[in-house]
């Protein structure tokens, strides 16, 4: 097994010493029973005794002023219990993404942003007082398209705190340089610049956001759809000036998030501040519009790349100007103002490069972490450009690819090191090995004799990106706390403080325990998705969890183990540094035919002290760089006639160190290619140019992959050694869609002979256009 340095505090247990026996196998979830016949209980399924419901009144104005709000009729309505509004809730601030947000503002800056809230004794009579309440509103004319609200100076605000983070973010200009640009270009012997605008787009997860909350006059208990119950304490009680000890959130199964639920959600809030008026519990759940409306989305974002090569294809110059549509509100949670940088950065070894990213503030919407945040949007802008200079070079793209491949990084993402050079090596990259392997699983050596022979209105093309992720090996401060419960009777308990989002971590963290333990998964019960007696857990979003929560578990498993084996050590008088376990037998290193059952050394525990073992997450080192990395190619057929694109085949394969479940991070690879084919082809949020209205705030109009657009994926898994992580497995759930868009799109351009989409998605409709285009420049039908 090797040294083992583990990002733990104190000092790291030692190897296991044998091969593993959990770790490894493809092993069904532990919580799939109970949510495939339903008895799963999401927080849209709880009621509590008493309990009301709550409603909230948005503005139909992406921004506006309230000049009057008249609430006097909705009062009178029998049932109704709570009316909040901006008159009887002065100086209150919710804190979604950690962002100070006044809860009720005077001034609106998105449309749906909310306005008054009601609890009431049902459903209907609180949708009824919404249409009671009497608002007056000054309509102002609103920031849409950050290009154009760039080039004027910014207006001034007419509230206080109008737009929050706006000094801090808002037309900030972030720089990545090193080496001479210039001088690189004009070493080019081809040069290739272009912009690209990839689309804003929104989680569409299956459950809206609900959440019940409950005050009892001194301790506020909220059932939630969150990713991080830690994070929605901590919000919660930052917003009500409570004790942290008086706060317990609640998340026993989540039904999705992507991102979108990292941090607390508005509505557990005002359901907090109802209850609290009420003296009741109250529950409120979102309806999908008011999902498209009132929660983050994507961002949207015009990049110009520029990049210089010799003939032999080695990049002499890269500079890219990225613009970022932030929304109305940033923090460092939910906006970051290098990563687009990062990626270009880090991908390639150009020694000549300048990048720069500028986030401007608008009354589109929030904005905030979608799934593998600016990763898909940035590679797509990157790895399109390498195809078509490949293309013009008369070069094979993967061969470009290799021949620019780096194995040190260069930029990094600390605050300390915004616009420096720092050179490091990567702790590890099996890139080329994905690149390669994926080229062969897709049939790459077809490619030039895939369409010679077109028979009607078809095509077909193949198409790879490669790609670099910052997410997968945790997230400052990197703090994570595990406990292992041993009990006489045998029974052995897992307390985490992480909600399960759906990558398998209530299956994944007792798989590790069961491995360090030496017992069978079935042994471990976890208790997780609850503040209430558990230690501080990351939230589940940046691919951080198995990362960070997975040390600390291993740490604490190991800990309770050898507690366990100074008990066994008098049982086979052998020392206990001497033993081993596993299949739930304890045994001499030396004899392993000499056991005992783990449940037989388990009686020797005393009745009222329990073994714990107590594991706890260090930070990452600053050196060397970790990140994740991987490939994708594809194979797609286009209708020349009616512009229709169909996946053929994808082949995926993916660097994140040591796969603890195989069978969970295949099936994760598959959720991210179908993300990736949704952006790249169907999915995007349209808003009316005049009133910036959206108009698509259903999963009718905002079309998303279903079943019958996945294609086969033929996924593979290379990996590394990560000692500081658990069994030197990291993050990887998040960024399995960065690369699809961009192979998909290399593969229709391969298609149609090298007509690329700058703007995604690549609809029907464009691409009827682009083929018309060509075949009036060249006075024929397409050839390939």
């Amino acid at each position: 097994m090797g040294d083992r340095k583990l990002f733990v505090k104190g000092t790291p247990p030692p190897p296991l010493g044998r091969n593993f026996t959990i770790v490894g196998k493809s092993l069904n979830r532990k919580d799939g029973l109970e949510k495939v016949t339903g008895s799963a209980k999401y927080a849209g399924d709880l009621k509590l005794p008493d309990m009301l419901y709550g409603k909230i009144l948005g503005c139909p104005h992406p921004r506006a002023r309230i000049l009057k709000i008249d609430v006097r009729r909705a009062e009178q309505l029998p049932g109704v219990r709570a009316i909040l509004t901006k008159d009887n809730t002065k100086g209150w601030r919710t804190y979604w993404y950690e962002i100070p947000q006044i809860a009720f503002p005077e001034c609106i800056t998105y449309e749906g942003q909310e306005v008054a809230a009601v609890a009431a004794e049902d459903v209907e009579t609180a949708q009824r007082a919404l249409e009671l309440i009497e608002v007056e509103y000054e309509a102002l004319t609103p920031m849409l398209n950050a290009e154009e609200v760039l080039q004027s100076p910014p207006p001034a605000c007419i509230a206080d705190e109008e737009y929050p983070g706006r000094e801090l973010f808002d037309r900030k200009r972030r720089v990545v340089k090193r080496g001479d640009p210039e001088k690189g270009f004009a070493e080019a012997d081809i040069i290739m610049e272009e912009t690209y605008k990839p689309q804003a787009s929104y989680h569409g997860t299956i459950q809206t956001r609900a959440c019940i909350a409950n005050w009892d006059g001194k301790n506020l208990t909220v059932w939630d759809s969150v990713q991080g119950v830690w994070n929605s304490k901590a919000a919660l009680a930052h917003s009500f000036d409570l004790p942290p000890e008086d706060v317990r959130v609640v998340v026993k199964y989540l039904g999705g998030g992507f991102g979108s639920k990292a941090w607390s959600q508005r509505i557990s809030f005002y359901a907090a501040r109802l209850s609290m008026l009420t003296g009741r519990p109250v529950r409120m759940e979102r309806t999908r519009r008011e999902e498209f409306l009132r929660h983050a989305l994507r961002w949207d974002i015009s990049v110009h790349i520029k990049i210089g090569a010799k003939k032999d294809g080695t990049l002499t110059a890269i500079t890219q100007q990225a613009i970022v549509n932030i929304g109305a509100a940033a923090s460092e949670f939910n906006y970051y103002p290098i990563s687009i940088n990062w990626h270009t950065s880090n991908l390639y070894a150009c020694p000549n490069v300048e990048l720069e990213q500028t986030g401007v503030f608008t009354n589109l919407q929030l904005t905030g972490p979608t799934r593998a945040p600016f990763n898909m949007a940035t590679i797509f802008v990157l790895e399109s450009h390498m195809d078509k200079l490949a293309h013009r070079l008369g070069m094979d793209p993967l061969e470009l690819r290799l021949k620019n491949y780096t194995e040190v990084g260069r930029t990094h993402l600390a605050p300390a090191f915004y616009g420096q050079v720092v050179n490091m090596p990567f702790a590890s990259n099996k890139l080329v090995e994905c690149m390669k392997w994926v080229t062969k699983a897709i049939g790459w050596e077809r490619r030039k004799d895939l369409n010679r022979s077109p028979e009607g209105n078809k095509r077909r093309g193949i198409g790879m990106s490669a790609f670099i992720a910052n997410q997968g090996s945790g997230r400052a401060p990197n703090t994570a706390h595990a406990d292992v419960v041993i009990k006489q009777d045998g029974t052995i308990e897992l307390w985490i403080g992480v909600v399960d989002i759906g990558a398998g971590q209530q299956t994944i963290f007792p798989m590790i325990a069961a491995e360090e333990l030496g017992v069978n998964l079935e042994d471990i019960t976890s208790i997780a998705g609850d503040t209430e007696g558990t230690r501080y857990g990351p939230s589940a979003h940046s691919s951080r969890v198995t990362a960070e929560m997975g040390p600390a578990v291993l740490q604490a498993a190991a800990e309770a183990r050898n507690q366990l084996f100074t008990l066994a050590a008098n049982m086979l008088e052998v020392q206990s540094e001497l033993l081993e376990s596993q299949y739930g037998k304890i045994y001499p290193k030396s004899d392993p035919g000499r056991s005992i059952p783990y449940k037989e050394v388990c009686r020797k525990i005393d009745l009222q002290r329990p073994i714990r073992g107590s594991g706890s997450r260090s930070v990452n080192p600053d050196d060397p760089m970790f990140a994740t990395f991987g490939a994708q190619a594809a194979e797609i057929e286009v209708d020349l006639g009616t512009g229709e694109v169909t996946l053929v085949k994808m082949a995926a394969a993916h660097d994140f160190g040591k796969a603890i479940n195989p069978k969970l991070l295949v099936s994760q690879v598959y959720g991210g290619v179908e993300f990736g084919l949704g952006y790249a082809l169907m999915e995007e949020g349209i808003f009316d140019p005049k009133t910036g209205k959206m108009l698509n705030t259903n999963l009718h109009h905002y079309r998303m992959p279903t079943s019958v657009d996945f294609p086969p994926v033929e996924v593979f898994l290379f990996e590394s050694e990560n000692p500081g992580f658990a069994y030197s497995a990291k993050g990887g759930a998040e960024v399995t869609n960065t690369p699809t868009p961009a192979a998909i799109g290399n593969a229709v351009a391969h298609a149609l002979d090298g007509i690329w989409f700058n703007d995604l998605p690549m609809t029907p409709d464009k691409i009827v256009r682009a083929i018309g285009d060509i075949k009036d420049r060249k006075g024929q039908s397409l050839a390939i």
